[in-house]
């Protein structure tokens, strides 16, 4: 009781102080988006935590293997990647501070709306105006899409992971002031994903290699080509952490059987017969209604089709030519998110696990999405002020 008792003062004050933080250092967030961030994330990490105690929940295992602890390990015994450098964060807050499982899911919880934090400053810094869908504002939408809560609100790899990729992108908008963010998000994803650490790098430079005037041509098909080859040279130890690491590693390595395998599961469907342009439409858009199992995945199927609708409608308004001549920032997202969603829906053929996994991707398609809605305003704009100005100008007037 009292360790749940302190993990609730704890991440109470901490997320308060950090609301604090970031309305101060950046005059142009909104303080009611932000504390509806904080009070819209807790009630769903609260979901989770009662979704949790009803099904099985790699958060229970992770509290459960620091407290019994049958080996004896130190605190620096647990230090290591993936499902180790989690039980690594969260040994000293059980072991020394005395939190319990309760207080665990909240300090996790916290983690994850920081991400959110940081990925509203993100977005906030790269758009100008209000981009509606059917009325409403598609940023505000955007950020309270309650699956990417649900998902990054325990204790476990999503939360942390998901701040790690919102610091990332956060950070690299303006490294020079930005440099120990960025050391702390690529340690974070590192140590928790090593495979999308790798995919971020590819990312980063890729951006900037095609995005750049002055990077030559031949160095960039360079670029592609060794990017390219280490791609393929790795692909399979890709896929293989990337697809379940925790609970399906000890299977075959063999893609096809896997993806049989997880279509027995619940909510599974057997994607070894599709072709790749399929199993990503798999990955990202479904379940869609005729889909859904129970009431989870009914609310994951209005949220698909949300993103059905605005993916179709950013492709129509030109999104293709958008993302080619994008800035460093949009080839980045980009290139990020093909590169972990194409890697996911090889062996996502259980969509409760794709509802998981592509929540701490999907939002910079999101942001890819948002901030090519704004550029077109901006552009207007600008037309709208140019015209302004010669007429101005024809009639001799002052401009």
């Amino acid at each position: 009781m009292l360790g749940t008792l302190f993990g609730l003062v704890f991440t109470v004050i901490a997320s308060f102080a950090t609301i604090s933080w970031f309305k101060n250092r950046y005059a142009f967030l909104d303080g009611k988006i932000l504390n509806g961030l904080y009070f819209y994330h807790l009630a769903l990490s609260f979901v989770y935590y009662l979704y949790a105690v009803f099904n099985p929940s790699d958060s229970i295992l992770y509290y459960a293997r620091i407290v019994n602890n049958n080996r004896g390990e130190s605190w620096m015994d647990f230090f290591g990647t993936s499902t180790r450098f989690i039980e690594f964060i969260g040994y000293p807050f059980v072991k020394y501070l005395g939190f319990s499982y309760e207080g665990m899911m909240m300090l996790f919880s916290y983690f994850g709306f920081l991400g959110f934090c940081y990925f509203y400053v993100f977005v906030r810094e790269h758009t100008r105006f209000s981009n509606k869908f059917f009325k409403y504002d598609l940023m505000t939408l955007i950020l309270f899409l309650p699956n990417f809560h649900f998902w990054s609100g325990s204790f476990g790899k999503g939360s942390v992971m998901f701040l790690s990729l919102a610091m990332f992108f956060y950070a690299i908008t303006k490294v020079k002031t930005r440099y120990i963010a960025l050391i702390i998000a690529g340690l974070l994803a590192y140590y928790i994903r090593p495979h999308i650490f790798f995919v971020l790098g590819i990312a980063t430079t890729g951006g900037f290699m095609f995005s750049s005037k002055r990077v030559s041509f031949m160095a960039r098909v360079a670029f592609a080509v060794v990017a390219g080859g280490i791609t393929v040279y790795i692909m399979n130890d890709v896929l293989a952490m990337v697809g379940l690491e925790d609970n399906f590693l000890e299977e075959s390595a063999n893609l096809s059987h896997r993806a049989r395998e997880l279509s027995k599961a619940t909510s599974g469907v057997d994607i070894s017969s599709y072709n790749p342009a399929m199993k990503l439409f798999t990955f990202l858009y479904r379940p869609l209604f005729v889909d859904a199992q129970g009431m989870l995945g009914l609310i994951v199927s209005f949220e698909n089709l949300f993103y059905l609708i605005v993916t179709v409608m950013f492709f129509a308004r030109g999104g293709l030519f958008f993302i080619i001549k994008g800035d460093y920032i949009t080839k980045t997202a980009m290139v990020a998110f093909l590169l972990v969603s194409y890697a996911l829906a090889q062996v996502s053929g259980n969509l409760g696990i794709a509802m998981r996994q592509k929540t701490q991707i999907m939002p910079f398609f999101m942001f890819v999405i948002l901030y090519s809605f704004d550029q077109k305003k901006v552009s207007a704009y600008k037309q709208q002020w140019l015209a302004w100005y010669r007429r101005r100008k024809a009639v001799g007037g002052t401009p």
